[in-house]
């Protein structure tokens, strides 16, 4: 085993890593929605029991269920974008390179005199090129830590009302009827209380 990597082996591990976050990021994501479908079923179940106390309980898990998918979704959409734009920069290093050797080879056919020159700009297109490649991985530590900044606050952007909805479009038609009613039941409850 050779002590170092080639320039082309430490691609194709950099790579490999990438393609493994995204897949872990989706089953994530999968495994994210199968326990909202879930929480579903038991909000719809303790709404039509009138369990108010496991219902805020089921409630507070689906926010935070339904944040965190959220985030990762956020997180697969930068994660995707960026290595589109790493796949980009790669053509054009490769395009780069290879205009290199036409240049070479132009040079060499013609015997041109401006072949120093030539090279000379076609090594700074390279340099240039590479340091696009380390601005692409600068850009994606920078997105992930913007995400995991926004990761410190969970549950911010889902509302109870929009918890309820999703309960209330998930529910079967007679549910929906004796939840709306059930509502209306404890806001004259409440009004009269007061």
């Amino acid at each position: 085993m050779p002590l170092f990597k080639t320039k082309q082996e430490r691609k194709i591990e950099r790579d490999l890593r990438i393609k493994t976050g995204l897949n872990k990021i989706r089953r994530q994501i999968k495994t994210l929605e199968k326990s909202e479908q879930g929480y579903i079923q038991k909000a719809l179940k303790a709404r039509e029991t009138s369990d108010a106390a496991n219902l805020g309980l089921i409630k507070s898990a689906l926010k935070r269920t339904l944040a965190q998918r959220r985030t990762l979704e956020r997180q697969l959409l930068t994660l995707e974008t960026a290595s589109q734009i790493k796949d980009q920069a790669e053509a054009h290093v490769q395009f780069a390179a290879s205009m290199t050797e036409l240049s070479k080879s132009i040079a060499e056919a013609f015997g041109s005199i401006d072949l120093s020159r030539s090279i000379a700009d076609f090594e700074k297109s390279m340099t240039q090129a590479e340091s696009m490649e380390e601005r692409m991985e600068i850009f994606l530590d920078m997105s992930e830590d913007s995400l995991v900044s926004r990761e410190s606050a969970t549950t911010t952007g889902v509302q109870d009302d929009e918890i309820d909805l999703l309960l209330d479009a998930c529910a079967p038609r007679g549910a929906k009827e004796r939840g709306s009613l059930a509502r209306e039941i404890d806001t004259i409850e409440r009004e009269g209380a007061t």
